[in-house]
């Protein structure tokens, strides 16, 4: 009798319940119905816990399947795995002059892919990016590259092949080829290089503060050679990046946060001493293509302290104005203008060099404002945000700063804007402008830049629209 009164309850309970209600909420009112029934003493306790054990199990199963949504499932050891990537297509205009009037316009299509998966496995993680563009500091294709109209497909490079371990709540380590772990800027470092090697991160909340410290061991040239020979005395001497940054991230209101922290980056090898050594081309010399300087990628004599920070104001309306700056100062400035005068070949040139001086210092401020309705992009968000740089001949990597603004150059300054514009959740609209001129006239803007000129000004405009998944 009491199983045909249990199965008759039953069937109740889930024919009512088959009309009209979502899969959560038919475990959730299974759950409640069960509980009443029980409680006005028709069904035993027992009996209520066997009618709800499996729409617990139904409803926890449907809430684990909603946080792997949109996660790829690889295999049994892997936890998840989620696809990201964007496509974005990009009209740039840049242009140069130097000082006898010489100038180049460069009118381009560009666009660029980013292809990416990411992966967890208990303490394990893992980042595997692929991207366009053989150069580091761009993922760039240009429109009509291909071969005189053949309409050549483009090569796909690895970004980033990254294997990471959280060793603690505050310690992650990381291997590989691996996205920049600094908090920098692009004055310093542009946004599409990568480091190759080793990564330590520490994030640590310390009452009201959250400290961090990025530290990176990184191979600049690898592969090291040295060749045992009674007859030769040559080998290939490896250069390796280390990096230490120290910071924290702070509240000092309800409505007013701060950012700052210390870097300390230096190379193992001077890559480049007597003849090999960085030698900035002159700013009098004219003519095309010929004045920017001679082993502009040396990186000798540069140890350099950078100070990042920024203030955020909270306003009404979900906006927010933040005012961020960089400092940077070359501790071995000296060393490296040395280098250069004894390095140049001809009299005139050291001469020259000698007297247009030291700079070893590139600084950068600058201030934005943004609305966001959520932590996550939305549909209607914008940022806008304005800032000046001054960069020394001496005081940064030639490799490093930012191929777009300013062309992958040294002894510039300028002014930039930056502004996004969200037309869907994951569709954004972005405009940048920059211009630039020659800080010491005496030194050539030195650098591998897309303008091949001893540039006196330098303009950039760009429109992008890119889309994310």
């Amino acid at each position: 009798m009491k199983s045909i009164k249990l199965r008759g309850v039953c069937a109740a309970v889930s024919g009512a319940l088959l009309f009209g209600f979502g899969a959560n909420a038919m475990a959730d009112s299974t759950v409640d119905i069960v509980n009443a029934l029980v409680s006005k003493g028709v069904l035993t306790e027992e009996e209520g816990n066997l009618l709800t054990k499996g729409r617990e199990g139904e409803k926890l199963g449907q809430e684990k399947a909603m946080k792997t949504a949109g996660k790829i499932k690889i295999s049994d050891v892997i936890d998840s795995a989620t696809l990201y990537g964007d496509i974005r297509a990009r009209y740039e205009f840049r242009n140069g002059e130097d000082t006898a009037s010489n100038g180049e316009d460069r009118t381009r299509g560009r666009y660029k892919m980013l292809l990416g998966v990411k992966t967890e496995a208990g303490d394990f993680y893992s980042d595997l990016a692929l991207s366009m563009g053989s150069g580091g500091r761009s993922d760039n294709a240009t429109f009509g590259n291909g071969n005189n109209g053949a309409n050549g497909k483009e090569s796909v490079y690895v970004k980033r092949a990254m294997l990471g371990w959280k060793a603690t709540d505050w310690l992650k380590v990381e291997a590989g080829r691996v996205a920049n772990p600094l908090y920098t800027t692009s004055m310093v470092w542009d946004a599409d290089l990568t480091f190759e090697g080793l990564v330590e991160k520490i994030d640590y909340k310390w009452g009201k503060v959250n400290l961090f410290g990025n530290f990176a061991q990184s191979q600049y040239r690898g592969d090291r050679q040295d060749y045992y020979n009674i007859d030769t005395s040559s080998e290939r001497k490896t250069n390796t990046l280390l990096a230490f940054q120290g910071g924290a991230k702070f509240d000092i209101t309800d409505t007013v946060s701060a950012k700052a922290a210390i870097t300390y980056t230096t190379y193992t090898s001077d890559n480049g001493t007597g003849t090999g050594a960085f030698v900035p081309g002159l700013g009098t010399t004219t003519t095309v293509g010929s004045t920017l300087g001679t082993n502009v990628t040396s990186t000798n004599d540069i140890r350099t302290i950078e100070i990042p920070a920024e203030l955020g104001f909270k306003l009404a309306n979900n906006m927010k104005l933040n005012v961020f700056g960089d400092y940077v100062v070359n501790l071995d400035g000296d060393d490296r203008f040395d280098a250069a005068v004894a390095a140049a070949t001809a009299g005139a040139t050291r001469n020259a060099i000698n007297a247009a001086g030291n700079d070893d210092k590139a600084w950068l401020v600058g201030v934005g404002l943004e609305q966001k309705q959520d932590k996550n992009p939305k549909k209607g968000d914008w940022s806008a945000k304005l800032w000046y740089q001054d960069v020394g001949v001496y005081a940064l990597d030639p490799n490093a700063v930012d191929s777009d603004f300013m062309d992958s150059k040294v002894n510039l300054k300028g002014v930039v804007f930056k502004g996004e514009y969200l037309v869907r959740d994951n569709v954004f609209l972005n405009l940048a402008a920059g211009h630039a001129t020659r800080k010491n006239d005496r030194l050539a803007a030195t650098g591998a830049g897309d303008i091949n000129l001893n540039l006196d000004s330098y303009n950039l405009y760009q429109l992008d629209v890119t889309y994310k998944f």
